[in-house]
């Protein structure tokens, strides 16, 4: 029977709906967009402010297996509105902060951000599911687009902060309710409300009631189905747990990760800093236009990268390893480039933030699928276990950011630190991180045999 077009209009709109909902579920990616205001604001030392500029990007790395189990056992419904709700709770929290209502305590707006980071991913992860389960046969093309629009969601508030948002004047302002981050933040936790509360209604696994098969048709294809689920389930080993970090390939993910992923979110998070540093015209509206660079850098290599990698193994036998190969490569000449140039200003950084942005976006957006090599039946396990890297190495980057930065800051006599000195010394242990992950990579490559044109099963590897 001829499926009713109620249904491929649910699908249109489950669709539609986990794109709105990863939009809204990117706060580590939109916090650059208020994070400098806040700073000002509050006058915290620099250590403060980097351990708040990671908060997001925390409590979206350590939350996975939490929001694997309220998926679980709560569903996608419920899962979405609980996630509304907090992420509601941690921007308007933080403008009450920043109007004065609240303690102005570093560690406060840190808890309220780490639980915003919290919400976001469970509400990404919705998506997902929701997608994995409703276009099967094209998981690829369906998750692949919704993990490009929660990149793309730096750039939407950005340009929304830049538009609507766009006044510098705060100290002028008579009242914090007319501040134009104040307005922001209460736009930036009612505008996540309302997205994730609609996706809630519409996303989830939708069932086509329309086929009405007969009895032996139907246990035809449900015998067929089973049979070809368990062949792929004999056929697949799988590795997970401390086996896949003890695993050469698992533990070069983890490296890459932990360092790329590390230097890429301090440079975001930091890039009002950065940018004060080096001019002293920085203005939200450049802070705007890196942030937007960034965003649709992360965004398209990911989708780019990600094609590619899957064309380089299927047609010419090369392992998607070398990608991040590349990726760490270029974030290594980038970094040197800001360590060893006498005259940094901010129109020199604009290549700087591509190209950081696109090695950022090819580590995330490639190794998914390189995880799914050891197996789609651990695959979220191993993913959650991956997760711990980037979110160890933003900490540790954003620590080492915050004091380096601060001990400029005081040699120079001053609350703000000027010139490019300010990040040479974080950068330049970035680099020396970098080759080790470099030769780690190197090193799995070589034990895997990957260097050859083929594809060697994980069993196979030593």
């Amino acid at each position: 029977m001829i499926p009713r077009p109620s249904h491929k209009v649910l699908l249109a709109f489950s669709f539609i709906a986990a794109l709105i909902v990863a939009n809204v579920s990117g706060p580590q990616y939109i916090y650059p967009t208020f994070g400098t205001s806040l700073n000002e604001r509050f006058k915290w030392t620099a250590l403060e402010n980097s351990l708040v500029s990671t908060a997001c990007f925390i409590g979206v790395s350590f939350s996975g297996p939490l929001c694997a189990w309220m998926i679980e056992n709560l569903g996608i419904t419920k899962t979405l509105r609980v996630s509304a709700f907090i992420i509601f709770c941690g921007p308007f929290l933080v403008a009450q902060t920043y109007a004065g209502r609240l303690p102005d305590s570093f560690i406060l707006c840190t808890l309220y951000l780490m639980c915003t980071g919290f919400a976001g991913a469970a509400a990404y992860l919705c998506a997902l599911d929701s997608q994995s389960h409703n276009f099967k046969q094209r998981r690829g093309l369906s998750m692949g687009l919704t993990t490009a629009s929660v990149g793309m969601c730096g750039v939407v508030y950005s340009q929304i902060n830049d538009l609507l948002f766009g006044s510098d004047d705060k100290i002028a302002v008579a009242s914090f309710e007319n501040d134009s981050t104040y307005n922001f933040l209460i736009f930036l936790a009612l505008s996540m409300l309302a997205g994730i509360l609609l996706g809630s209604f519409f996303l989830g696994p939708i069932r086509d009631t329309a086929y009405l098969p007969v009895a032996d048709e139907e246990q035809f294809f449900t015998i067929e189905e089973n049979t070809n689920e368990a062949l792929e389930k004999i056929a697949e080993l799988s590795i997970s747990g401390i086996e896949f970090l003890k695993h050469p390939i698992g533990f070069s993910l983890f490296c890459t990760l932990f360092v790329v992923l590390g230097v890429g979110y301090v440079y975001l998070a930091n890039i009002g800093q950065i940018l004060n540093a080096v001019s002293s015209d920085s203005n939200q509206h450049t802070r705007n236009v890196h942030i937007t660079l960034f965003s649709l850098g992360n965004c398209a290599s990911r989708a780019f990268f990600g094609a590619l990698s899957d064309l380089l193994r299927n047609k010419l036998g090369i392992h998607r390893l070398w990608i991040f190969v590349f990726a760490v490569m270029a974030m290594l000449a980038t970094l040197t480039f800001l360590v060893s140039a006498s005259d940094i200003t901010a129109e020199t950084l604009v290549p700087c933030t591509i190209v950081i942005s696109t090695a950022y976006g090819i580590v995330f957006g490639v190794a998914p699928a390189t995880t799914t090599e050891f197996g789609t039946e651990v695959f979220a396990r191993n993913w959650g276990w991956l997760l711990f890297a980037p979110a160890f190495g933003s900490q540790i980057f954003n620590v080492l950011f915050g004091i380096l930065y601060g001990r400029q800051a005081e040699l120079q006599k001053s609350h703000a630190c000027h010139g490019s000195v300010c990040f040479k010394s974080t950068f330049r242990i970035g680099i020396v991180l970098g080759i080790g992950a470099l030769s780690i990579l190197s090193m799995a490559i070589y034990k895997a045999g990957l260097y050859k044109r083929r594809i060697p099963t994980i069993d196979k590897i030593n």
